[in-house]
C-alpha cells in the first residue's frame, strides 16, 4: 500500500470534514453569545407589528448584513423557515428559527439539506410538507444547478428529503407554493432565462397532472415568476416584469373569478423593487424580498392591500 498516498487522502478528508463543520459553527457561533434574554419572544419573533409602511423583519436576528431572502412560517406561526447566504459559506443554506416556551431558537441550518445549497423555503397551509429548491441530483441523474425536493411533517421534524420526479425536475421549476387542496403553483424555468412562466399542476385521485401555462392575463410575455398562491385559491400574488406597468414593486396581485379566470393583475405599491412573496398563515401581513442585490433582507408589512385591489363585484 502507498502509506503516503493514504496519509495524502485522511489529510484531505480531515480538511473536508474541518470545512463542513466550520460552516454549521459560523450558523451556531452567535447562540453561544446570545443569552435566553435577548432572543426574540412572543409571536412574528417578538417584532412590533409594521403598518402601511414596510420594516426590515427581526433587524439582528433574521435580517444582517449577510444576504438573506425567501420565507415561510408553519401555520402555528411557531417555525420560521428562511434562506441566508453569508460570505463565510459562499452558499445559500435554510435556517430554520422555533418558538420554544415562548422564546425563538438561534437560527440554525436545517438538517434535512445535508449542507447542500439550498434555497426558497415553502411550508405547505397544512403544514405537512415543505417545498425547497437545492443543487442535490435526482437519483440516477447527474448533478444539475436546480432541483425541486420536499420534507413531510414527522413528528416534530422532518423526513428525509424526497423528490417530486419528472412533475417538477431536473430544472423545470422552482419556488413552489401550494392550495390547502393540494393545487401547485410554480415558476417554470424549462425553457430557458428571460422565457420563465407560471404553471399549475392539479392533483386527481391523489396524483398530479402535468404542469400547464396559465393564460392571459398571466404569462403575457412578461416573465411572470415566484407565485404565491392563496390556500383557497382566491388570489395569486407574483413577480413580474411588465414594461407596461406603473410599478415601485414589481409585484402583482391577480383574483380568481367566479368563472374561475383570473383578473388583470394589479401592481403592489411597496415603494421599492421586491420580491419572493409569502403571505403569513392568518393572512395579516405580507412578507417579501429588497434590498441590494446579494446583501438583500427579509421586509413584512401589513397585508390591507390585499382586499383594496380587489376589484369589485
Amino acid at each position: 500500500m502507498n502509506h503516503k498516498r493514504t496519509h495524502s487522502l485522511s489529510a484531505r478528508m480531515a480538511t473536508l470534514a474541518t470545512c463542513l463543520c466550520s460552516a454549521f459553527f459560523c450558523v451556531t457561533s452567535a447562540a453561544l453569545n446570545r443569552s435566553d434574554e435577548t432572543r426574540p419572544q412572543g409571536p412574528y419573533l417578538g417584532q412590533t407589528p409594521p403598518g402601511a409602511t414596510p420594516q426590515v423583519f427581526a433587524p439582528g436576528f433574521i435580517s444582517s448584513p449577510a444576504h438573506e431572502f425567501s420565507c415561510s412560517f408553519t401555520p402555528d406561526g411557531k417555525e420560521f423557515y428562511f434562506t441566508r447566504k453569508d460570505p463565510k459559506w459562499g452558499r445559500n443554506l435554510i435556517l430554520v428559527t422555533k418558538c420554544v416556551d415562548g422564546t425563538w431558537t438561534e437560527p440554525e441550518v436545517v438538517p434535512f439539506i445535508q449542507n447542500k445549497m439550498s434555497f426558497e423555503p415553502m411550508v405547505t397551509p397544512d403544514g405537512l410538507r415543505l417545498y425547497y429548491t437545492t443543487e442535490r441530483p435526482m437519483l440516477g441523474q447527474e448533478q444539475v444547478p436546480m432541483t425541486v425536493w420536499y420534507v413531510e411533517r414527522k413528528g416534530q421534524g422532518w423526513s428525509d428529503p424526497i423528490s417530486p420526479g419528472y412533475l417538477l425536475n431536473p430544472m423545470k421549476a422552482m419556488f413552489v407554493s401550494r392550495t390547502l387542496d393540494g393545487t401547485i403553483y410554480t415558476t417554470d424555468i424549462s425553457r430557458g432565462p428571460g422565457s420563465e412562466g407560471i404553471v399549475v399542476a392539479k392533483m386527481t385521485n391523489g396524483k398530479y397532472g402535468k404542469l400547464e401555462r396559465l393564460g392571459p392575463p398571466i404569462n403575457v410575455g412578461s416573465q411572470d415568476m415566484y407565485p404565491f398562491i392563496a390556500p383557497d385559491e382566491s388570489y395569486l400574488i407574483f413577480a413580474s416584469r411588465r414594461p407596461a406597468q406603473n410599478s415601485n414593486s414589481g409585484l402583482f396581485i391577480s383574483y380568481r373569478q367566479p368563472d374561475g379566470t383570473w383578473s388583470e393583475p394589479r401592481a403592489i405599491d411597496l415603494g421599492r423593487p421586491a420580491g419572493l412573496p409569502f403571505v403569513s398563515p392568518d393572512g395579516k401581513y405580507f412578507f417579501f424580498t429588497a434590498g441590494e442585490r446579494g446583501k438583500s433582507d427579509i421586509y413584512w408589512v401589513e397585508a390591507g392591500f390585499i382586499e383594496k385591489l380587489r376589484p369589485a363585484n
